[in-house]
C-alpha cells in the first residue's frame, strides 16, 4: 500500500501489534528485573537492536549516518529515552505493570506542555485544560502520600516526563533523518552510554533465564520495527491514538503473569490520563487536517 493511501488500517494494525509486543516485553523485564539490573536489561536491548540495524543502515545510507545531526538534540533524545526506560524498569519492580504503564502515559501531556517552547506550536485553552486534567489523573495514581508503593508511581511518572521530552525531540527532529535511522540513533546512544556501566552491574546470566532474555530482545526488535513501519502505512494522526492499547495489553499481561489487577482508584486515574491523552490526540488530528486543507 502506498505511503499516501487514505486507508490507515495497516498502520493501525502494526501500531496495535507493536504496543502488545512492548507490553509483553515489559512483563519479561519485570520477571528478570529482580535479579538483573535495569542497566543490563536495557543494554541487552540496545545492543541487540543496534546489531540488527547497523549493517542495514550502513548498506542503505553509508557510514555518514553514524554521526548524528544535529548532534546535541540527537544525544539529548537518546539519553532521555534510555533514562526513561531504565527508570520505568525500576518502577515495575515496585508497582504493577499496568499501573506503571498508565503513569508513563503522561508523556503525551508533556509533549503538549513543551510544544509552545520547543516546537513553537500554539496550544489552545482546550488542550491546556486536557493537560491539567491529565495531571490530576496522575495525582490520583500517585495517591495522597508518597509512601510504600507510591515511590514506584513517582518513578513511573518521572519516566513519563522523560518520555514526553523524547517524543517532543522526535517531532523536532522529524525532518533530520529517516524514521529507522532515528530509532537506530536511540539505540546507538544507549550502547555508548551504557556499555561503560555494564561491568559495574554485571551478573552472569542464569541458564534458566536464557529464554526470557532472548524473548525480551526479540520482542523489542520486532516491536520497534512494527512501530516504525506503522507510520509508513498510516497517517500519524490516526495511528498514534492506538498507542493507548498499550495500557490494555499491560493490564492483560500483569494479570496473566503476576495476578495483578488495578483497583478502583487506579482505574479512575488511568481513565482520566487516557481520556485526556485521547482528547489531545483528537484535537491534534483536527489541527493537522485543517493545515492540510
Amino acid at each position: 500500500m502506498p505511503l499516501n493511501s487514505s486507508s490507515s488500517l495497516p498502520g493501525i494494525i502494526l501500531m496495535t501489534l507493536a504496543v502488545i509486543l512492548f507490553a509483553w516485553k515489559d512483563a519479561l523485564a519485570k520477571l528478570t528485573g529482580g535479579y538483573y539490573s535495569p542497566i543490563l536489561i536495557i543494554w541487552a536491548q540496545v545492543v541487540f537492536m543496534f546489531g540488527i540495524w547497523f549493517p542495514v543502515l550502513v548498506y542503505k545510507y553509508g557510514w555518514r549516518w553514524l554521526i548524528p545531526r544535529p548532534l546535541s538534540w540527537q544525544v539529548a533524545r537518546g539519553l532521555s529515552a534510555v533514562t526513561a526506560i531504565g527508570i520505568f524498569y525500576w518502577a515495575i519492580l515496585l508497582i504493577p505493570l499496568a499501573d506503571a504503564t498508565a503513569m508513563a502515559f503522561t508523556a503525551p501531556l508533556i509533549v503538549t506542555a513543551l510544544s509552545p517552547w520547543v516546537l513553537k506550536e500554539k496550544v489552545g485553552v482546550r488542550r491546556w485544560s486536557a493537560v491539567t486534567i491529565g495531571f490530576l489523573g496522575a495525582l490520583i495514581l500517585l495517591r495522597p502520600a508518597f509512601v510504600g508503593d507510591s515511590i514506584g508511581f513517582l518513578l513511573a511518572f518521572i519516566s513519563g516526563l522523560l518520555l514526553g521530552f523524547f517524543y517532543t525531540a522526535n517531532r523536532k527532529l522529524a525532518d533530520a533523518a529517516p524514521p529507522l535511522v532515528s530509532v537506530a540513533y536511540t539505540a546507538y546512544m544507549g550502547v555508548i552510554v551504557l556499555t561503560p556501566l555494564v561491568p559495574l552491574k554485571w551478573v552472569t546470566p542464569r541458564p534458566e533465564d536464557s529464554w526470557l532474555i532472548l524473548g525480551f530482545v526479540v520482542l523489542s526488535a520486532i516491536g520497534q520495527s512494527c512501530l516504525v513501519t506503522a507510520f509508513r502505512f498510516g497517517q500519524a494522526s490516526r495511528v498514534a491514538p492506538f498507542h493507548f492499547i498499550h495500557i490494555v495489553a499491560a493490564t492483560f499481561f500483569g494479570f496473566l503473569i503476576f495476578d495483578d489487577f488495578p483497583d478502583m482508584l487506579t482505574w479512575v486515574g488511568v481513565s482520566v490520563v487516557v481520556l485526556s491523552g485521547l482528547y489531545i490526540a483528537i484535537r491534534e488530528t483536527k489541527r493537522i487536517s485543517k493545515q492540510s486543507e
